[in-house]
C-alpha cells in the first residue's frame, strides 16, 4: 500500500495528476480489505510477528483476488502515461542519483537500495515464514536515480501481487491461526 502514494506523489509533483489519483485509489482498495478484516484502515495490527492476529474473514481470499487484476491495470495505465513522457523522464532520469557505495555506507534498504543495483532482499537472502515456498523476482535498478526508484517500486508491486496470489493459494482454510 505504501508504494502507491509514494509513486503517485512523484507523478503529481511532475504535473501528472491523474496517476496520483489512480494510485491513491488502489491504496484505498487495500485499506478497504484491511478495514473489513480488522476494523481499522491504517493502524490495523493485522500481521504480527509469527503470523496473523485473528483468522481471516470468509471473504478475505476472494477480496484479495478480486483487486489484484485491478492493481495491475492501474499500474500499467500509470506507467503508460509516465515512463515515456518527456517531462517525467527529464525530471527523474539522472536526477537524485544515489551511488551504490554511498547507499551501502548509509545502510539504505528497500527499493531505494535496490534501485542502485544492489540485489538484496531479506526474503530471498534469509527466507522467513513461507517465503522459501514462494516464487518472485527482486527488482533491481541500475543508476540509483529517481527514475530507477520509480521503476523498482512499480515492479515490486507486480512481484507483491505474485507473492499474494501464491500465499493465498497456500493459505490453510481451517485450523489454528499463526
Amino acid at each position: 500500500a505504501d508504494h502507491f502514494p509514494c509513486s503517485g506523489a512523484v507523478a503529481m509533483e511532475l504535473a501528472a495528476f491523474p496517476p496520483f489519483l489512480w494510485l491513491l485509489k488502489v491504496r484505498e482498495w487495500i485499506w478497504d480489505i484491511l478495514e473489513r478484516e480488522t476494523g481499522a484502515r491504517m493502524t490495523h495490527s493485522f500481521a504480527r510477528i509469527g503470523g496473523m492476529a485473528a483468522p481471516p474473514t470468509a471473504t478475505f481470499k476472494q477480496d484479495c483476488l478480486e483487486i489484484l487484476p485491478e492493481v495491475h491495470k492501474v499500474v500499467n495505465e500509470a506507467e503508460s502515461l509516465l515512463l515515456r513522457n518527456r517531462i517525467f523522464m527529464d525530471r527523474t532520469q539522472d536526477v537524485g542519483i544515489l551511488p551504490k557505495d554511498v547507499a551501502l555506507g548509509l545502510s539504505v534498504t528497500g527499493p531505494v537500495l535496490r534501485s542502485t543495483g544492489v540485489d538484496y532482499d531479506a526474503r530471498k537472502a534469509y527466507p522467513y515464514l513461507v517465503y522459501d515456498r514462494l516464487e518472485f523476482e527482486v527488482p533491481i535498478g541500475h543508476k540509483g536515480d529517481n527514475y530507477d526508484r520509480f521503476l523498482v517500486r512499480f515492479e515490486e508491486v507486480r512481484q507483491s501481487c505474485r507473492i499474494i496470489e501464491q500465499a493465498l493459494e497456500q493459505m490453510p482454510t481451517d485450523g489454528p491461526v499463526n
